[in-house]
């Protein structure tokens, strides 16, 4: 019987016709030779907003990184002779104000970035576009437009949803612009959600995942504002060697839900390229198990031995043993990080983790005897949660000081846990969740939805008590600071915090984790303005007055 897997049907369909062959060797060419910049092609700009989302102490390069999704995009296009650039806001003071001026100032065709905690600002964005370029179209890829499609068709001016991987789509679709020729072709080009003339909202049949990831061109850093900024580009980088995941967590939203992966010779190219045009030291490779396949791993070792970079990686506690994780040391792996998520047994099992205590533990210690630091990814609010499984998971943590995340569960579109809450009424209004998830910073304060019936106090105990059982991050010196962040939480002062020192090196006196500032305006979004149940409200007042400290959010160029 074949599997049945949580996320819709249509992410794991493949992009195999000739029609997606042509353009994957397209894109091959086009990266050896790229075409000249046509001035006769629309220019394309492409907007990365805000996120709430902090980051712990010595992990904020993650906040200003550039990353891989938005630079596929913008590099097709570039290769393919397309005036393209990327506008950042993501910790801009103005978001909002800015991204609108850089759109206004040389803009055909507009791109933007949508994922899980951006959905107020995205829509409020292309309202202003709208009111100013009413005809220019703008066309919305990633995460979110991916899982709530009909969200975005149904509360916001977008024209075009491009659905899971985006590369070829993106191709497509402006190769078409360019002849005039959207009217006829949108309904044959695959993977799109659009608006018709009409106004009738159109989906067409699936793209599907590329299954030759070496078809990707080599990441041009440069169209990112960054390296242009007077300190120049970050050392730090977030990459990739594959895509999808073999496991369907109830929790996790995948957009490229099958396992893709590059060639090993693919992957030495790319971190060449990376370390010699644009100075990489560190590589944050968010592949969801980066160590699934043992041969593949220990291949992918010998790429990355020797080349001078540490780097982390994401992986499963059930996904490594002994071999695998001295070849990581010795390629330079600086902290894997696990999803471990909780201990408890049958809550490990409703969340299809596919992993036991005893699993954790026995990768735990593997990784320590290999040299390479272990870091706990954990979850308070799980369903199935209980008081003393909670206390159980925070002695662990307390015991070791290894975690290097800890969130409140989020119900993120998509997912098996929004469908949950949908069904059962905790997510009363999906418009009003996907505002909501827009003031989730990742901190202890959070507001959350209550899953597991535990009383608020509980959760918010165990939240700080594994919190303060953080281990320092891989990246201490990071000195590519925005002049706008938040910091949060200094141990010097908190008398919450349970130590301030048990690393021996001071590291969170000055503070423990770092984010942007929330985006004006954000507490009409808070659990009592959308009128959620089960709801944890405590953390309010904190975000309400962060945000509206940075006063009104009204654009002077309107």
């Amino acid at each position: 019987m074949a599997r049945t897997w949580s996320l819709a049907p249509e992410l794991y369909a493949s992009a195999d016709t000739d029609t997606d062959r042509l353009w994957m060797q397209r894109m091959r060419e086009q990266d050896r030779e790229p075409a000249s910049t046509d001035s006769a092609k629309p220019r394309f700009t492409l907007v990365v907003g805000p996120s709430p989302f902090s980051m712990p102490r010595g992990w904020e390069f993650f906040l200003t990184s550039p990353y891989e999704g938005a630079t596929y995009i913008a590099t097709v296009l570039l290769n393919a002779g397309y005036a393209v650039r990327i506008v950042d806001v993501r910790y801009d003071p103005t978001p909002l104000q800015t991204a609108y001026r850089e759109i206004m100032q040389g803009t055909d065709v507009l791109g933007i970035a949508t994922f899980e905690d951006n959905f107020p600002w995205v829509k409020e964005l292309i309202d202003h576009v709208k009111f100013a370029q009413p005809k220019m179209p703008v066309i919305c890829g990633g995460s979110l437009v991916t899982s709530v499609p009909h969200v975005f068709m149904a509360h916001t001016q977008m024209d075009i949803g491009v659905i899971s991987e985006g590369e070829i789509t993106i191709l497509e679709l402006m190769e078409s612009y360019t002849r005039g020729a959207w009217a006829e072709e949108l309904p044959q080009i695959r993977g799109i959600v659009y608006r018709a003339e009409d106004g009738e909202v159109i989906r067409t049949g699936p793209r599907g995942q590329m299954p030759d990831l070496d078809s990707l061109p080599r990441m041009r850093l440069d169209l990112w504002p960054q390296f242009h900024a007077p300190e120049g580009l970050q050392p730090q980088i977030i990459s990739s060697y594959s895509r999808g995941c073999k496991m369907d967590c109830s929790f996790c939203y995948r957009t490229t839900p099958q396992v893709r992966a590059k060639s090993p010779q693919k992957l030495e190219e790319d971190v060449l390229w990376l370390k010699e045009r644009y100075g990489t030291e560190f590589i944050f490779f968010v592949d969801l198990t980066f160590t699934a396949i043992k041969k593949q791993t220990l291949e992918n070792m010998d790429v990355l031995k020797g080349k001078g970079i540490r780097w982390t990686c994401l992986t499963r506690c059930a996904d490594v043993d002994s071999e695998r994780l001295v070849a990581m040391k010795d390629a330079g792996c600086d902290i894997a990080l696990y999803g471990v998520e909780s201990l408890g047994g049958d809550i490990l099992k409703e969340a299809r983790k596919g992993n036991t205590e005893n699993i954790t533990v026995r990768a735990m210690h593997n990784t320590w005897d290999a040299g390479v630091r272990f870091g706990a990814l954990l979850i308070v609010g799980l369903p199935g949660e209980t008081a003393e499984s909670l206390d159980h998971v925070c002695k662990w943590a307390e015991e070791h000081n290894h975690v290097t995340r800890v969130k409140y569960l989020s119900a993120m579109p998509g997912t098996t846990v929004y469908q949950q809450g949908v069904r059962d009424g905790i997510i009363r209004s999906e418009l009003d969740h996907l505002n909501w998830l827009s003031i989730e910073q990742a901190l202890v304060e959070d507001e959350f939805l209550n899953y597991n019936g535990l009383p608020e106090r509980v959760c918010r105990e165990a939240y700080q008590r594994i919190y303060d059982a953080y281990e320092p991050g891989p990246v201490m010196d990071f000195k590519h600071w925005p002049a706008h962040f938040l910091y949060h939480h200094g141990n010097a002062d908190d008398a919450t915090a349970r130590s301030t020192d048990y690393a021996g090196e001071g590291w969170r006196k000055e503070f423990s984790s770092a984010s942007p500032h929330l985006i004006p305006g954000s507490e009409r979004f808070t659990l009592d303005a959308c009128g959620t149940p089960a709801m944890a409200a405590a953390g309010s007042r904190t975000m309400v007055s962060g945000a509206r400290a940075l006063g009104d959010s009204g654009l002077a160029a309107r």
